[in-house]
């Protein structure tokens, strides 16, 4: 579906709709099937009968493709040269544009002199919204639209199209270049509806890829052992998980956000695939390329980077690079902060691929990067004069972790300023009658009061994978007297001394979904003890007005885009925001990779002590922001929120260090934050104010938070 074309791909938006009922309604209710996070249950809700459409336009993040200046110009100008070298040849322009979307690059071709366009959407929504721009655009008679799949589009005197197209326009990339499906979209194009000597925009691609030695991204990959603050090792790996290739699934990041003195380069970037989208030579749809590099600095190979660049004209004048900006041609290496000074797009990112065996490589000699590319997706390997690879085959996970953590969770559990202090909290209260209780079986916390001598350990966890995970560590370990359980008796509660939890789980999105550790306490509270010991002991959430760097370019509204009208498609963005239809209000970034000002001192609006808990909570306030102390234009366009536990004092998922009105934020990288992003900028040089109401019911386990500013 173009969808993902027009919008751009984004992290960590997911969907929980699994099945999807006609209620016997007039008015043409679903019944929508959603899991809750917080107490794993499933819930029924009805919702408008385009709830899955609506979900997907609100949280697909569409704009910043759209607002994507230095793209669509490059487009643009490539159809325009395109349109004027036929028109030279003596030949009509005829133009096909596959996945149209909005209708963007369609008009882009009327506007630019083409004879005839047609333009071809499968996804009937957008087909229908399309249709609707081309005509307030003034452009629905000068442009043929078809609503179909461009496989299923036919030539011929009854066919969709009477003649083959001379110049083709699309855009079918993602961060991984090829993972769309573009060559396969590219192949069928030459074969049944273009020309022989057709224009293609854009005519070729390179992908680029960079060997680095990155110990950073490498716990996004592969658990490390478990130490405590002295050190010392409380849990081994085990060997599999070691020796484990990973993934090959692609890791795609905002590696401009990575500081420069986390990764070494050993290597210049490399120019590993060509894909000639012109038609001249033929498209590869499965292939393996080996290259030999001189190596640029000593260090071990963990990581390929990768980005690409797409030559937009045949004479390779117009390119549009997706590099970091350390190697990215416009790049202003002198400014303060180059990573600022190129453009800034979201729908492409830069590709992490981690290498599924690490190889040390020495400074000056030769080493071999071997490419794989398939129908859809890549992978790497290094080979040296000392290590051979008996096969190129794609890495699959063998260990399990690849599989039930996601490699956000991963990061998280090796991340060892936090499970320092979590281990010394179970040092000072774990002893050898210690009985206790894990509620999260995605975290080694519970295994680890096994090996700190507690009389027994109770984690509850049902899922496979998790499970043959901890049994790994057991092994390896030699720990004993630990019990899984999936449902917790009374025998079992009655023994409890101390309940852990590391209050990060698989299913939580936003940061507030890890509440599942205060809800469940509640439903166990009077099967308890009294005096059960609990870690964490407590939680804040606390929120912040921001001014976004360029996050909120993937929700302002889009008003004209290269003066084209896009006011449809805001509306029917807008509708799809509407709360009674889509949830994406509030939605989990990773906001290390997107750079933001703090614009008010942060505010605690909730605080739950796990020792007297409640059955519900509710907070509201408003809150002033005075005049900032620099007379300088600043705005503000959205919030930023996080959830503070305390493991043995304050451990945050949000500011790593406290937030300075006016500076920058530094985030956590190991775990999301929860955003909302205003539809525009408001003015901050001049006092503000901004409200919130934070409700948490612990007996139904729902956390719901409402967050704005106050106009005046």
């Amino acid at each position: 579906m173009k969808l993902v074309h027009l919008f751009g791909t984004r992290r960590f938006s997911v969907v929980f709709s699994v099945k999807r009922f006609k209620a016997c309604v007039s008015s043409m209710k679903v019944f929508t099937q959603k899991r809750n996070p917080i107490t794993g249950s499933t819930e029924w809700d009805v919702q408008d009968e385009n709830y899955d459409f609506h979900q997907e336009i609100a949280r697909a993040g569409f704009a910043d493709m759209l607002h994507d200046t230095e793209r669509n110009k490059k487009y643009q100008r490539a159809l325009q040269l395109a349109i004027e070298k036929m028109h030279s040849d003596g030949k009509k322009a005829n133009v096909l544009d596959i996945g149209t979307g909005t209708g963007l690059l369609s008009i882009m071709a009327v506007r630019s002199g083409a004879d005839s366009v047609t333009a071809c959407e499968a996804f009937k929504p957008m087909a229908e919204c399309c249709a609707k721009i081309l005509e307030i655009n003034g452009v629905a008679d000068k442009i043929k639209l078809i609503p179909k799949r461009s496989t299923d589009v036919t030539v011929g005197e009854d066919g969709d199209m009477t003649e083959r197209a001379n110049i083709l326009v699309t855009e079918v990339f993602d961060t991984e270049l090829i993972g769309e499906g573009a060559l396969s979209t590219f192949a069928h194009a030459h074969k049944c509806l273009l020309e022989p000597d057709c224009i293609v925009v854009p005519d070729s691609a390179v992908i680029y890829a960079q060997v680095v030695e990155c110990p950073t991204l490498w716990k996004w990959n592969k658990l490390n052992d478990l130490s405590d603050a002295d050190l010392d090792i409380v849990l081994k790996t085990p060997q599999k998980m070691i020796d484990c290739p990973g993934s090959a699934a692609v890791h795609d990041l905002q590696l401009s956000q990575l500081p420069r003195n986390t990764f070494r380069e050993l290597s210049d970037q490399i120019p590993v695939f060509y894909y000639d989208w012109s038609g001249r030579t033929p498209i590869i749809m499965k292939r393996t390329v080996k290259q030999d590099f001189t190596v640029s600095g000593t260090g071990k190979a963990q990581v390929v980077f990768m980005w690409w660049e797409l030559n937009m004209d045949t004479e390779g004048k117009i390119i549009l690079s997706c590099a970091p900006w350390w190697t990215h041609p416009d790049a202003d290496l002198a400014s303060e902060r180059p990573q600022d000074s190129i453009p800034w797009r979201d729908h492409w990112m830069q590709a992490v691929y981690y290498l599924p065996q690490t190889t040390n490589l020495e400074k000056e000699k030769e080493a071999t990067l071997i490419s794989c590319q398939d129908e859809y997706s890549l992978w790497f390997y290094i080979e040296t004069e000392e290590l051979k690879r008996q096969s190129y085959k794609r890495p699959n996970c063998e260990c399990g972790v690849h599989m039930a953590l996601s490699r956000t969770h991963v990061s998280y559990l090796n991340d060892g300023r936090r499970s320092k202090k979590f281990l010394e909290q179970l040092k000072e209260e774990i002893n050898n009658e210690s009985v206790v209780l894990d509620f999260n079986g995605s975290s080694l916390m519970g295994l680890a009061a096994a090996k700190l001598g507690a009389k027994a350990v109770y984690i509850q966890e049902g899922l496979n994978l998790n499970l043959g995970i901890l049994q790994d560590y057991i092994s390896a370990n030699n720990l004993e007297n630990i019990h899984f359980i999936s449902e917790l008796t009374d025998e079992v509660l009655s023994q409890v001394t101390n309940v852990i939890t590391d209050p990060n789980f698989p299913s939580a999105i936003l940061p507030w979904e890890n509440l599942k550790v205060a809800y469940l306490l509640y439903q166990y509270r009077s099967r308890l003890s009294n005096c059960v010991s609990v870690i964490p002991s407590s939680c804040e959430i606390w929120a912040m007005p921001v001014e976004f760097q360029d996050l909120h370019k993937i929700s302002i509204p889009l008003g004209r885009c290269e003066g084209i009208d896009m006011a449809v498609f805001d509306g029917l963005v807008e509708v799809s925001n509407s709360r009674n239809i889509s949830d994406a209000d509030i939605e989990a970034q990773p906001l290390w990779e997107y750079p933001c000002k703090c614009r008010g001192e942060p505010v605690q609006l909730l605080s739950i002590d796990f020792s007297n808990l409640k059955p519900a909570y509710a907070m509201d306030g408003i809150c002033e922001v005075r005049k900032p102390i620099k007379d300088e234009e600043q705005i503000v366009n959205g919030f930023a929120l996080w959830v503070v536990w305390n493991i043995g004092g304050p451990q945050s998922t949000g500011p790593i260090v406290p937030p300075e009105v006016g500076q920058r934020v530094a985030w956590d990288p190991h775990t999301r934050q929860a955003v909302k992003i205003f539809k525009k900028s408001y003015d901050a040089t001049m006092p503000f104010k901004w409200k919130y109401q934070a409700v948490c019911d612990l007996s139904k386990g729902q956390f719901n938070v409402d967050i704005d500013l106050v106009l005046e």
